[in-house]
């Protein structure tokens, strides 16, 4: 029999276990939480609830997180919750362990009520979205909002020329520009590992007109590369000489970490293009030779300014998901913080 139920300390070891299982696909990625399963979830949200999924006779199984936010909404403050974290070890995929843990985030949010929740499923994870999407009681309902890409662009050399600014300075330009980005976070409540310094900004004239961070997860979360399929691992050394020539990033070797920065609350003016290419090239810069990834909606007109710098891409599906009512829609084009995910 296949229970869930909440999250307790004791959990530990075997959620660490579980998160370091191999994620399935050409190339596959392993996670390492140095500071613990609960700490690298809650990179997710302010708000953190997990669960844990049973079996009767071999213990745990599964996990799913369920986290809170607040972000901008229809021009307010507003909270958000966020689905994800659906993991199994592989001896329970084709058991009831994913469907168990999205009926325990059902208790959390009554717990800690939300706008509207969201979750992001990779393309082609069919079974996934098609569990969130069935309407199968105690689940939520789910609507489709799209399709995200995230992009993953290699650092560049030089020092960064973007100008010094007081924080409360960016501070001021958020609260100026954020309103009008769906699901743009709010300042206030970012992760403790998220610091003042690692914020920079663009001026015109003596304006702020842009600004973003480089965010690195530390120990948090690391990623690393597990192996790839027979076919990619022959393929890999000419893969990589020809992102040599396109300057686009490597494949690292099989047991090696896949060095990455996120680039954070990236914000500007008028979704100006021009403005957005300067503030990438200033993010590449203060990466410390690790990539740089970002997570933009389909419809982002800033995504034809990363597609020129010959990035990494994959694809997932936005679902807009609640627990009492047909989703409500986000309106506009939402904005998606990478490194929440």
């Amino acid at each position: 029999m296949i229970s869930g139920r909440p999250y307790a300390p004791a959990d530990e070891s075997a959620l660490l276990r579980l998160v370091e299982t191999p994620l399935p696909g050409w190339v596959r990625l392993r996670y390492a939480y140095a500071k613990g399963y609960a700490a690298g979830e809650g990179l997710k949200g302010a708000h953190l609830a997990l669960s844990v999924v049973e079996d009767a006779a071999r213990g745990l199984c599964g996990a799913s997180t369920r986290t809170t936010r607040a972000v901008w909404l229809d021009g307010a403050v507003q909270r958000v919750g966020y689905l994800s974290g659906l993991r199994s070890f592989p001896w329970a995929r084709r058991g009831f362990a994913l469907s168990r843990g999205l009926r325990q985030a059902r208790a959390q949010a009554a717990d800690d009520p939300s706008a509207v929740d969201f979750a992001t499923v990779l393309a082609g994870n069919a079974g996934v979205v098609g569990l969130l999407t069935s309407g199968r009681p105690g689940l939520p309902q789910c609507r489709r909002a799209g399709r995200l890409e995230t992009c993953v662009v290699t650092p560049l050399p030089g020092a960064d020329p973007s100008d010094g600014a007081l924080f409360e300075d960016i501070a001021a330009f958020y609260r100026r520009e954020a309103p009008r980005k769906p699901l743009f976070p709010v300042l206030e409540e970012r992760h403790p590992s998220l610091r003042d310094e690692d914020f920079f900004c663009l001026r015109r004239n003596g304006r702020i007109v842009g600004a973003a961070a480089v965010w690195s997860h530390g120990d948090f979360r690391r990623i690393f590369v597990d192996g790839y399929v027979p076919a990619m691992r022959a393929m890999r050394p000419f893969a990589n000489a020809w992102s040599r020539c396109r300057g686009a990033p490597l494949l690292p070797s099989p047991g090696d970490e896949l060095r990455c920065r996120y680039l954070a609350y990236a914000l500007v003016e008028n979704d100006d293009s021009a403005l957005f290419a300067e503030l990438l090239s200033c993010a590449r810069r203060r990466t410390e030779r690790a990539n740089l990834v970002l997570t933009l909606h389909e419809r982002d007109p800033l995504l034809p300014t990363v597609a020129k710098l010959h990035p990494w891409r994959y694809g997932s599906d936005l679902l807009a998901a609640s627990f009492d009512t047909y989703p409500r829609p986000f309106g506009g084009i939402p904005h998606i913080e990478a490194g929440a995910l």
